[in-house]
């Protein structure tokens, strides 16, 4: 039974990948599966393609609650 809050930085390339990531210090879980899951998760997330722009930064949150 494990559940916490896991939220991961983020960088995206103009074409929409996400090219970089770590673990936030809001994080509110040391358990280092479910931190592992979250980036993961966030390194196969894709966002729309912005054509002239630089890489953009942001954060992505993962709740968990596994019973």
């Amino acid at each position: 039974q494990e559940e916490g809050r896991v939220v991961v930085n983020i960088t995206v390339n103009p074409a929409g990948l996400v090219i970089a990531t770590s673990i936030n210090p809001q994080t509110n879980t040391v358990n280092a599966v479910l931190r592992k899951s979250a980036e993961d998760a966030a390194k196969k997330a894709r966002f729309n393609s912005v054509d002239g722009v630089n890489n953009q930064s942001g954060t992505i949150t993962y709740y968990f609650n596994l019973k």
